[in-house]
């Protein structure tokens, strides 16, 4: 039961989330774990009312799109999730349900996730509460590298990074994380990133061009997260290919990294033998930027060679 009541107060962000399809199957999964969390505490029970056993809903599901299209068929799509795993509850308990008229809407909004508050989507809250935040922050922000930006892109990159020298060599995805971290930190009132908060915890993870974790991006990127923002690894994937099946759709070698500004003992890293194929698991004790298991260190960028 307490598990129950753990999973349908979460609250899932995708900053930018396109389409909606990392929310969309985020809801399935969580809808399918509750039914079978049903399933377990009715025990073969007869269900009288499944309306009163069902506690997962689309409103705890929010994401930031850019564009005007995409949002309102994420916006779309998540209903018809609901509707889809609504009519599998009908099947398994042999009663009618359906989520009419819709009380409760998924919070998709057209903005640009870089310069939107991510807190603001949620109704505001004393932050010394840390009741009503963010547990998860993921998906796929747009793979762009520093030479593809368009104007709009690059004040997006200087409004982030202000302050940080270099940074106009980073690639887009970059300041999705920069944005992920500052929110992580920011669990209380005054936002000192000295002191944790004793609120909920954020966890994050960005499928990413496989760039930021090789090279002179690594030291800019990953140092300002360390030193400014605490932030660990808790889990990554090694280079893969990645694609969808869209027509003329051109597959891109991307990793994935999870983390937040606390630790934990239980870190993994996935790697593929075959870019194409599936990954094995592998335990480590730390995990540093360049995804291999060592002390969190980057190689800084030289003007000077060390020694003559």
């Amino acid at each position: 039961i307490r598990f129950h009541e753990k999973i349908s107060g979460l609250r899932f962000l995708d900053p930018a989330c396109g389409c909606g399809n990392f929310l969309v199957i985020s809801y399935r999964e969580l809808r399918l774990l509750e039914l079978e969390i049903i399933k377990t505490l009715q025990k073969g029970q007869q269900v009288f009312d499944i309306q009163e056993l069902l506690k997962l809903d689309v409103d705890r599901f929010y994401g930031i799109e850019i564009e005007e299209f995409p949002s309102q068929i994420a916006q779309v799509a998540m209903w018809l999730m609901d509707h889809q795993m609504n009519m599998r509850v009908s099947e398994e308990f042999g009663q009618y349900f359906v989520r009419l008229p819709l009380r409760k809407s998924p919070n998709i909004i057209c903005a640009n996730a870089l310069r939107t508050d991510w807190q603001s989507l949620i109704e505001p809250v004393p932050w010394e509460k840390g009741e009503q935040r963010f547990d998860f922050i993921y998906g796929n922000p747009p793979f762009v590298g520093k030479h593809l930006m368009n104007t709009a892109q690059k004040e997006d990159m200087e409004f982030v990074f202000s302050g940080v020298k270099g940074a106009g060599v980073l690639d887009f995805v970059t300041a999705w994380y920069i944005k992920a971290a500052a929110y992580c930190t920011s669990q209380l009132p005054n936002h000192d990133l000295n002191v944790m908060g004793s609120g909920r915890k954020t966890i994050c993870a960005f499928v990413s061009t496989n760039s930021i974790s090789q090279g002179e991006q690594v030291g800019l990127l990953w140092n300002e997260l360390f030193n400014r923002y605490k932030i660990k690894i808790h889990f990554a994937h090694r280079t893969f290919k990645w694609g969808n099946e869209a027509r003329g759709n051109a597959a891109v070698h991307v990793i994935i990294i999870g983390f937040s500004n606390f630790d934990i003992s239980d870190k993994k890293v996935y790697e593929y033998e075959n870019i194409k194929g599936e990954p094995h698991e592998i335990k480590v004790k730390n995990l540093n930027p360049y995804l291999v298991e060592g002390k969190d260190f980057c190689l800084q960028a030289r003007v000077f060679p060390i020694c003559p």
